[in-house]
């Protein structure tokens, strides 16, 4: 299942420049929550043409256990690129801040599932492990039992594969993870994985794995 396909009509209105908020989210930490944000975040702000002057994307570390994110960032401030922005606290800014996105880095564990506050999307890294799995089927429960209540509107739930290896095992995984997001009610698309790669673990943002991901989800979304 692409995401191209069934897009909802009130993300695709021409002209339309309401402030999307993506959430990253997993249940278990290590999944590559903060990475993904980050690419994630630079990707889209390349796509619609922020500047440093202009910021289009605001980042914002909603993981108040370890703030990974933001003190990665605070000790290298050359990995925000042109076009981000990084958010104080926790709250969204204003529709009037002049950002077309807001991407959430959340926690792990009970504290993720209220950490979706107000998002409109929806992307899950998952692990190709056995406890990755297991771990997911969890989460996925969580949301459907509390999502009225967390984020009414959020549309969509993607699953992203992270930290991929060419070997039997996470071949057979990746399975897994597609028959789970195929037996979603509705169900879920699953993005091109991300391969486990040094450039990805070191953070090297002109490492060019996340791009097929983020392109797939720029186009859908329509930000």
């Amino acid at each position: 299942m692409t995401l191209t396909k069934d897009r909802p009509a009130e993300w695709a209105a021409p002209g339309m420049r309401r402030m999307k908020v993506l959430a990253v989210g997993s249940q278990k930490g290590g999944a590559a929550k903060s990475t993904t944000s980050l690419y994630l975040a630079t990707r889209f702000a390349e796509y619609m043409g922020g500047t440093q002057e202009c910021p289009i994307v605001g980042l914002l570390d909603r993981d108040g256990t370890s703030k990974n994110l933001s003190e990665m960032l605070r000790l290298h401030p050359e990995m925000v690129r042109p076009g981000v922005t990084i958010l104080d606290g926790e709250d969204l800014p204003e529709q009037s801040s002049g950002l077309r996105l807001v991407v959430i880095d959340t926690p792990p564990g009970l504290a993720a599932i209220d950490s979706l506050r107000s998002a409109d999307l929806l992307v899950v890294p998952v692990i190709p492990s056995e406890q990755g799995v297991v771990n997911l089927v969890q989460y996925l429960r969580n949301i459907k039992g509390q999502r009225v209540s967390v984020s009414p509107h959020m549309r969509l739930l993607a699953l992203l594969p992270s930290a991929v290896r060419n070997t039997r095992l996470h071949r057979e995984v990746l399975d897994a993870i597609k028959d789970i997001a195929g037996s979603y009610d509705p169900p879920l698309p699953v993005l091109p994985p991300i391969p486990q790669r040094t450039a990805i673990e070191e953070w090297n943002l002109d490492a060019r794995e996340y791009d097929a991901a983020a392109k797939e989800l720029f186009e859908y979304a329509r930000i």
